[in-house]
C-alpha cells in the first residue's frame, strides 16, 4: 500500500485543535484564543496527513511591521510547512529543529532563543505596593498609551499605539502621574492566560515597576482560575529572574527567527 502523503492545506481543525489544547494548553493558547477573537488577522497553515493533523502555522498579521508566525508540530512535516511561509519581511518562531527548513525556505537572518514559561494558579502571592499606582487602563487611556508607547525604540511596545484596553485587557504603572510601562493579557482563557508586552521605559527601570505590573496581571489571571504564562528571551536573566521569583517556570522552548523584518523579541 502506498504511504499517505503530507499535505498543508490553509486551514485549521477546529476539533483537533480543541483535543490537543487539552493536553497542553499553554503551547495552543494562542490558535483557540486567534481563532474566536481575531479571526481577521489570522491564517492557518496546517499539515495533514489523511485525515490527521500533523501540525500548523499561525500567522499573525496584527503587527504592524511584519507577520508573526507561530510554527506547532513534529519534524517530519516541518518542510512542508516551511513552504507556506510568509515572504520575507516576517518573523518566525519555531521548535528548534525547524530552524534549518525556515533558512532553506526563506534565508537567514538572526535568532533568539526563547523560554515558555507557566505559573499555576495559588503560586508565589505577589501584594501590590501601595505606594505604586498600577491599575488596570481604560479607553481613557488611550492618549496616554500611545503617546507612552511611540516614545520607545522596541518592537515589545509596537502593538500598544493599536490596542483598545476596553478590550484588550492591559495594566500601566504610573509614576508622578505619567504612563512608566504596560502589561496586557493577549490570551485570556478558562485555563490559561499569556501575558506579553511586560515593558518599563528605560528611564523608571530598577524602581520595582516591572514586578507590580506583573503582579497585577498575576493576580488577574489568579482571579479567573487560570495559569498565567509567558515567552521570554533565554538571555535576559534579569527578566527571567523576575518571572522566577514570582513562581514560573520553564514548559518549552522556541526559537524566533528574524527574517528581515528587524525585530528582536
Amino acid at each position: 500500500m502506498a504511504a499517505t502523503q503530507v499535505e498543508v492545506r490553509p486551514t485549521i481543525d477546529r476539533a483537533w485543535l480543541e483535543r490537543a489544547a487539552a493536553r497542553d494548553p499553554v503551547t495552543h493558547a494562542f490558535a483557540l484564543w486567534d481563532l474566536d477573537w481575531n479571526p481577521g488577522r489570522i491564517r492557518f497553515f496546517s499539515a495533514v496527513e489523511g485525515d490527521t493533523t500533523l501540525g500548523y502555522l499561525l500567522v499573525w498579521l496584527g503587527h504592524p511591521r511584519a507577520p508573526v508566525v507561530h510554527w506547532f508540530g513534529a519534524e517530519r512535516e516541518a518542510a512542508r510547512l516551511a513552504e507556506w511561509l510568509p515572504r520575507r519581511p516576517c518573523v518566525a518562531i519555531v521548535p528548534e529543529h525547524a530552524v534549518p527548513f525556515v533558512r532553506a525556505a526563506r534565508g537567514a537572518g538572526p535568532t533568539y532563543r526563547e523560554l515558555i514559561l507557566a505559573r499555576e494558579t495559588g503560586g508565589v502571592w505577589v501584594p501590590p505596593d501601595s505606594a505604586k499606582l498600577v491599575r488596570r487602563l481604560s479607553r481613557a487611556d488611550v492618549p496616554a498609551l500611545e503617546s507612552w508607547a511611540r516614545r520607545q525604540d522596541d518592537p515589545v511596545t509596537a502593538e500598544y499605539p493599536f490596542l483598545d484596553p476596553d478590550v484588550d485587557v492591559t495594566w500601566g504603572a504610573f509614576e508622578s502621574g505619567r504612563l512608566v510601562g504596560a502589561v496586557r493579557a493577549e490570551v485570556r482563557l478558562p485555563r490559561v492566560w499569556v501575558l506579553g508586552g511586560v515593558y518599563v521605559e528605560p528611564e523608571a527601570r530598577g524602581r520595582g515597576w516591572g514586578r507590580e505590573l506583573l503582579g497585577a496581571a498575576l493576580r488577574g489571571a489568579e482571579g479567573a482560575g487560570a495559569t498565567a504564562a509567558l515567552y521570554v528571551r533565554e538571555d535576559r536573566s534579569p527578566a527571567r529572574a523576575l518571572y522566577q521569583s514570582v513562581g514560573f517556570r520553564p514548559v518549552g522552548r522556541r526559537v524566533w527567527v528574524d527574517l528581515g523584518a528587524g525585530l528582536a523579541p
